[in-house]
């Protein structure tokens, strides 16, 4: 197939970057957060509750592609358990801070130099991610020195596959979708979903899933052999 496109757009997670944190569930540093900022909650209680919550929250997203801020999750289980979030606003968004700032994160090799190499050869790049975790204010400012367009699944309000979320990309990257690349590592989320819109398609393998997109690479490196535009 050509590739003759005038915009790439790129997933996050599984594709651009990986958590390289053992795993432990984002929860624990918030809840640790939280109680040394004066919510005084037994762990277990707001544990059962947020898990709860959470559970609702992954069922309207599966089928409803709603986002949510994680920080408005964890002000809603506070509400139930008797804490008026809107007393415990900058504690919620300071606890949240906190256990993003436990995650460790790493790009996939090449990926930064891919990056950078498409962008000189004359490219606009996106970043389309779904993500109910507030980007910090630090990965937010490299991101948006990196792609000229950032949209993110919590800001937006709907997430992959959602056409939306695409659309709104391709309006701001001033491109038609028939003229932009979208790679990703989700044969539903980020194949599908950019087809849907009429986009062209690259599916990074990473795992045994496969995918119906108009190319499949094993490494990212792979796509400064597709694209060679001329800055």
């Amino acid at each position: 197939m050509s590739l003759e496109v005038d915009a790439v757009a790129f997933d996050d997670f599984g594709t651009l970057r990986y958590s390289a944190t053992k795993k432990e569930d984002i929860i624990y540093p918030i809840f640790r957060a939280l109680t040394k900022r004066g919510i005084s909650l037994a762990e277990e209680t707001f544990l059962n509750q947020y898990f709860r919550m959470d559970a609702l929250y992954r069922k309207r997203l599966s089928e409803t592609y709603q986002e949510s801020l994680l920080d408005n999750v964890i002000a809603d289980v506070l509400e139930s358990l008797g804490f008026k979030s809107e007393v415990y606003k900058s504690a919620i968004k300071e606890s949240v801070d906190y256990g993003l700032s436990t995650r460790s994160v790493r790009w996939y090799p090449n990926a930064r130099f891919v990056l950078s190499t498409l962008r000189k050869r004359g490219y606009k790049l996106g970043l389309i991610s779904n993500t109910h975790w507030r980007l910090l204010d630090s990965l937010r400012t490299k991101m948006e020195r990196i792609f000229d367009v950032v949209t993110v699944s919590y800001e937006h309000g709907y997430a992959k596959p959602h056409p939306s979320i695409f659309l709104a990309t391709l309006k701001k990257l001033g491109v038609e979708a028939n003229r932009c690349l979208h790679v990703g590592d989700d044969p539903v989320a980020d194949v599908q979903g950019a087809i849907n819109v009429g986009m062209k398609t690259v599916f990074i393998k990473r795992t045994s899933l496969g995918a119906d997109a108009d190319i499949i690479v094993e490494r990212l490196d792979q796509l400064l052999e597709l694209l060679n535009k001329s800055s």
